[in-house]
């Protein structure tokens, strides 16, 4: 698909997604994604006075799940359609009738809202994988870069949009009616899916290899630590955040937009890289993303008023864009855009998750503690990635590894 054309590509299966169909069912389904990361904790702490352990105990559970269908839809999907039993839009029906059904449970109070944002987890990480497939088959270099660019700034857009839109239900003390809204967005999804191909398009991976740099492989494998690594300071910031904000003494009908603030930086921050060529094929760009990240992570925590909180979850949320879009694009462009490749790509998001939580409970509730214990266990995460960066120095000078 050419930039700013929505007619589609061909495929083996019928016509491709019209960018439109595909951009509004990924939005409408992020806003649940965005309402289960980063609003679940505000409604188990507003409307159920959760503790900051058990909203880390639950995102814990949430990520543990994540993980395995993460790894799993793959091989599913694969061997499901290998027998003609189902397509990968018969496997996106399928995610969102189960989806429906669980944002229902929410009507049975705490119990329902737990149950329902492990489910939630496990439809998301089913979910994700498929689509990015879709984004990204057919499409390589430039192409798929400004593709992936564009997918990147919906759904964090509609991330940031969850936490706006709940901001009067978590005012008047009604916060688990936000996830009812995965009720209207399910029946709208499935009714998208029509103009849905049977499976993504065909990747060409002959034409692939012609838009791989040489040094690609090896930032796939920095990125590989670099992605779960920036994941659990994201695991850690979501369940606190609703313990900080109100500690700074924010009014309950600005809490969520400021804790916002951030997935609306990283999403300005993709819409300006998805359309630049500079930083791809740069080491300099992933180190960037990690200052921005670490930094803006400290800042938030420990600050103690909210102008300088804003400006921690602003570069937080940089961060997190840069080493994101990097990530998913290396991911995609050398993983042949399959269905495994976004798969492999989300299993990495969870492990964070499920590290970022661990971390936090080990080192007490106290913020320079979170700091400490998250930082660290970030830091023993992205270290690995220099060793794909000293392999492909020795790769570009000759010399043996």
């Amino acid at each position: 698909m050419q930039p700013g054309r929505t007619e589609p590509d061909a495929t083996p299966d019928g016509p491709g997604v019209p960018a439109w169909a595909l951009l509004s069912v990924t939005w409408l389904n992020s806003l649940g994604s965005g309402i289960l990361w980063s609003g679940v904790p505000f409604v188990t702490e507003r409307q159920f006075g959760f503790t900051q352990t058990e909203n880390l105990l639950l995102a814990l559970a949430e990520s543990v799940i994540y993980v395995a269908m993460a790894l799993g839809s793959g091989p599913a999907l694969r061997a499901l359609a290998a027998r003609g039993v189902l397509t990968a839009r018969g496997w996106l029906a399928g995610v969102f009738v189960v989806q429906l059904g669980a944002s229902l449970l929410t009507l049975a109070g705490a119990r329902g809202v737990v149950v329902a944002a492990c489910v939630l987890s496990a439809v998301g990480a089913a979910l994700w994988p498929v689509m990015e497939s879709y984004v990204s088959a057919g499409r390589h270099g430039g192409d798929m870069r400004r593709s992936i660019g564009r997918f990147n700034v919906t759904w964090m857009s509609a991330t940031a949009a969850s936490l706006f839109l709940m901001a009067p239900l978590v005012a008047r003390g009604d916060a688990a009616a936000a996830l009812l809204v995965m009720v209207p967005v399910s029946l709208a999804s499935l009714a998208l899916l029509r103009w849905f191909p049977r499976s993504p398009a065909a990747h060409a991976a002959e034409h692939a290899h012609t838009h791989i740099a040489p040094q690609y492989p090896f930032l796939l494998l920095a990125t590989r630590f670099l992605i779960p690594a920036s994941y659990v300071l994201i695991a850690v910031i979501g369940p606190v955040l609703p313990f900080l904000v109100r500690d700074l003494g924010v009014d309950d009908s600005l809490k969520t937009p400021l804790a916002a603030t951030w997935m609306v930086s990283r999403a300005v921050t993709v819409l300006f890289l998805g359309g630049a060529g500079f930083w791809h094929g740069r080491w300099g760009t992933l180190v960037a993303g990690l200052a921005l990240l670490g930094g803006g992570f400290a800042a938030a925590v420990l600050a103690g008023n909210v102008p300088l909180a804003a400006v921690g979850l602003a570069a937080f949320g940089a961060g997190h864009g840069i080493l994101y879009l990097a990530g998913l694009y290396y991911a995609m462009s050398v993983g042949g855009a399959e269905v495994d490749a976004g798969g492999r790509f989300e299993a990495l998001i969870g492990v964070g998750y499920v590290v970022g939580p661990v971390a936090a409970l080990a080192v007490g509730g106290t913020p320079a503690g979170l700091v400490a214990g998250a930082l660290l266990a970030a830091a023993a995460g992205a270290l690995p990635a220099a060793g794909p960066y000293l392999a492909w120095r020795r790769a570009r000078q000759g010399t043996p590894r």
